[in-house]
C-alpha cells in the first residue's frame, strides 16, 4: 500500500444480516441481475432483425461492441465509488444510466445513432453486475460466500433465460423497440423497489469529502485507454483502414493512456480504482487473466449463438430464443451446485479446472458445426457449454475474495469484471475485424465448411459472397446454391444490397 493511500479511511460497508434480511437483499439485487442479463440477451437474439430494420446488417455487431467498450470504461469506476457513495446509491446510478441508454435505443433512427446510445446503456450495466456482487460480498460471512455467488450465477441465468424469448418474440413481431423500451421501464421500478428494500449501510461524511476523495485522473485515463484500443480493433478494416493515420493513432494513444494510468494508480492517487498491489497476490491475478478469457467466450457466446441460429440455421428470431433458453436457463443450477460445493469443502480449484475442461471441450464441439448440423448436436454441445459456465463464471471471484482484505472487496470485484468484460470487448472486436476480411476471400471458397465459417464470423449471409463474385441472379452458381441449407436457400438467391453498397463495402474492406 501506497503512503498517500493509507491517509484515506475506507468505511466498511459489512453488515451481518439475519437470514430473513439476506432474502430480501437478494430480492434486491436478483432482479437487478436478472435485468442486466436479460437486456444483454434480448439486444442479442433481436439485432439481426434490428440491423435490418435500420439497414446496418454489416455493422451489427456494433451493438454489442459499443455496450462493451462503454462497459469496460466504467466497471473499474462503480467499484471505488461505491466504497465512497454506497453500494445502494451506485446501484441505482447503474440502473439509471441502463434504463436511459435503453430509452434512447428506441428512439434511434440510424445504426450510429444506436451504437451510441447503447453505450450510455453499457454505463450501467457494468455497476449492476459488479455492485451486486460487493453487496454478496458485504452482507455474507467467508466461509459462506461460495453458496452466495452460487445463487447469483442463478440469477444471471433467469435473465440469460429470458432475454431470448423477449427480443426473439418482439422483434418478430416487428417491435424491436419494445425490447429496448422494456428495460426502461423494469429499470425504473427496480430503482424504486431497490431504495426501498436494501438495507444496507449508508456512507457517512460530507458530499465534499467524498468528492475530493475521486480519482478523476484514474477515472480519465482508464477510460480514455480503454476507449481507444477498443475503438480501432473493432472498426479497424470496416469503418477505418488498418493502416489509417486514426486507427494507428487511437491505438498508440491508448495504450500510451493505460501505461500513464498505471503509474498514476501506483504513485500519485490517494485512493486508486485500481490499486497495483492487488497484483502482488499469485491468486489474484490468475484470475484476472482468467477473466479476460472467460469474457473473450463468454460474450462472444452471448452474440453468436443467436446469430448461428438465425443466419445459418435459418430459425426466427422467436424459435432462436426458445433454443436459448433450452440451454442457458440449467445454467442456474450448476452455479447453485458447484457454489455449494465451495461453501462446503472450500475447494475452489477443483471446481474452475472442471469448469474450464468442461467449457473447453464444448467450444471444441462447435467447431464442427455446419449449417447442415442437427439441432440435436447443437443443442447437446450448449448444454456442455452450460456447465462450464455454471462451474467457472462466480467461482473465479470466490477465488479472488478469498485471498483479499476486506476494503479492497469491491476493487477486486471490479478488476474481475473489468477483465472478463474486456475480454468480451476483445471477442466481439476480434470477429467483427474476421467479418471484414474473410468476404474478401469469398471467390475462392465453395466448400460447406468455408461458406458456413463466414456466415458465423460475420453474421451475414451467404449472398454476401455471391455479391462479390458479381454473378447475375439468375446465374448464381450452383455450387453455392447447394451448398445453402434448404430453409434458408431463398436468402442464396437474392440480392437485397444495391451495386453502390456493394462497391462500398468492397473498398472499406
Amino acid at each position: 500500500m501506497s503512503k498517500l493511500e493509507k491517509h484515506v479511511s475506507i468505511q466498511d460497508q459489512s453488515s451481518r444480516m439475519p437470514m430473513r434480511k439476506i432474502l430480501v437483499v437478494y430480492i434486491g439485487i436478483g432482479i437487478a441481475l436478472v435485468l442486466s442479463f436479460m437486456d444483454q440477451t434480448s439486444v442479442s437474439t433481436a439485432a439481426p432483425v434490428i440491423g435490418t430494420a435500420l439497414n446496418g446488417s454489416d455493422t451489427i455487431s456494433w451493438v454489442g461492441t459499443s455496450f462493451f467498450v462503454s462497459n469496460c470504461a466504467f466497471h473499474l469506476v462503480y467499484g471505488r465509488l461505491s466504497d465512497i457513495f454506497g453500494r445502494k446509491t451506485m446501484l441505482q446510478v447503474a440502473l439509471f444510466f441502463l434504463g436511459l441508454g435503453n430509452l434512447l435505443c428506441g428512439f434511434a433512427k440510424t445504426p450510429v445513432q444506436l451504437y451510441i446510445f447503447r453505450a450510455i446503456s453499457g454505463m450501467g450495466g457494468g455497476g449492476v453486475n459488479g455492485i451486486a456482487m460487493v453487496i454478496v460480498s458485504d452482507i455474507v460471512p467467508l466461509k459462506d460466500r461460495g453458496k452466495y455467488q452460487g445463487l447469483i450465477s442463478a440469477f444471471c441465468s433467469i435473465g440469460s433465460a429470458i432475454g431470448p424469448f423477449l427480443g426473439g418474440g418482439l422483434s418478430s413481431a416487428g417491435q424491436w423497440r419494445w425490447v429496448f423500451w422494456t428495460t426502461t421501464i423494469c429499470a425504473a421500478i427496480i430503482i424504486v423497489i431497490d431504495h426501498l428494500v436494501l438495507p444496507l449501510k449508508p456512507v457517512t461524511g460530507s458530499m465534499s469529502r467524498k468528492l475530493r476523495q475521486i480519482d478523476y485522473l484514474g477515472i480519465f485515463l482508464s477510460a480514455a485507454g480503454a476507449v481507444l484500443l477498443l475503438v480501432p480493433i473493432s472498426g479497424g478494416g470496416s469503418i477505418f483502414a488498418w493502416d489509417s493515420a486514426a486507427v494507428i493513432g487511437m491505438l498508440i494513444v491508448g495504450a500510451l493512456s493505460f501505461v500513464a494510468f498505471g503509474v498514476a494508480e501506483w504513485k500519485f492517487t490517494k485512493l486508486p480504482i485500481l490499486p497495483l498491489r492487488l497484483f502482488k497476490d499469485r491468486t489474484t491475478s490468475a484470475v484476472m487473466i482468467q477473466s479476460f478469457l472467460i469474457g473473450m467466450i463468454y460474450y462472444g457466446n452471448i452474440f453468436y449463438i443467436p446469430t448461428y441460429f438465425q443466419y445459418v440455421k435459418g430459425y426466427s428470431s422467436l424459435l432462436s430464443g426458445a433454443y436459448v433458453l433450452v440451454y442457458s436457463l440449467p445454467g442456474a443450477l450448476w452455479g447453485i451446485s458447484s457454489g455449494w460445493y465451495v461453501s462446503k469443502t472450500n475447494r475452489y480449484k477443483i471446481v474452475i479446472l472442471l469448469g474450464g475442461a468442461i467449457w473447453a471441450t464444448s467450444q471444441g464441439l462447435q467447431i464442427i458445426w455446419t449449417a447442415h448440423s442437427s439441432l440435436a448436436l447443437v443443442l447437446c454441445t450448449l448444454e456442455i457449454n452450460t456447465v462450464g459456465v455454471g462451474f467457472i463464471l462466480q467461482t473465479t471471484l470466490v477465488a479472488a475474495l478469498n485471498t483479499t482484505p476486506a476494503p479492497d472487496r469491491a476493487v477486486v470485484t471490479s478488476a474481475r469484471n473489468f477483465f472478463r468484460t474486456m475480454g468480451g470487448a476483445f471477442g466481439l472486436a476480434s470477429k467483427f475485424c474476421h467479418s471484414t476480411r474473410l468476404p474478401m476471400q469469398a471467390p475462392s471458397l465453395t466448400s460447406n465448411f468455408d461458406l458456413i465459417l463466414i456466415v458465423w464470423l460475420s453474421g451475414k449471409c451467404y449472398i454476401q459472397q455471391y455479391s462479390l463474385r458479381q454473378t447475375p441472379s439468375d446465374n448464381f452458381p450452383d455450387t453455392l446454391q447447394s451448398s445453402c441449407p434448404p430453409n434458408i436457400s431463398h436468402r442464396c438467391t437474392q440480392d437485397p444490397f444495391s451495386r453502390t453498397q456493394i462497391s462500398s463495402r468492397r473498398r472499406l474492406c
